[in-house]
């Protein structure tokens, strides 16, 4: 047996903060994205996209989407953006494209993918195509940290 039984130092760890029912995600780095914000995007790559530079106005649509936003209207103004974007590309470009994300920019194209797969099934052949690529480059790794992520786009 111990020799000091009545040590109470075992009682200074609070239990009760790893207690399921206090549990809260982690907070980092989620910055509440304005309609300002997501609307300025969308006529930045509106304009890329008119001067025909795509891949410039995938990186821009990409860069930090709503989600810390409850404004279920702004995240969809964002997701069309993106979805615009995508489709601009000829498949024959996709891959070159998706070569220069890097894999922030690669798990944020995956979560709008999944997205627009329940959202616009009438597009998910173009949507595969996309798939295909951003898997090839993101790895299945991409596709776990999709579905696991809470914070929706």
């Amino acid at each position: 047996m111990s020799k000091n039984v009545n040590s109470t130092q075992f009682r200074t760890v609070d239990v009760d903060a790893y207690d399921e029912d206090n549990y809260e995600d982690d907070n980092r780095e989620v910055e509440s994205v304005g309609a300002a914000e997501v609307t300025e995007r969308a006529n930045q790559v509106r304009g890329l996209l008119n001067q025909l530079k795509s891949k410039e106005a995938l990186k821009i649509a990409l860069q930090n989407p709503p989600v810390g936003n409850k404004d279920a209207s702004l995240k969809e103004q964002n997701y069309e953006t993106v979805l615009s974007v995508l489709k601009s590309f000829k498949a024959a470009d996709i891959d070159g494209a998706v070569s220069e994300l890097d894999m922030t920019e690669v798990d944020v194209l995956m979560k709008y993918l999944y997205k627009g797969f329940t959202c616009s099934p009438d597009k998910a052949a173009n949507l595969l195509q996309w798939h295909e690529k951003v898997v090839a480059k993101g790895g299945l790794g991409s596709i776990v940290r999709v579905m696991v992520d809470r914070k929706g786009i």
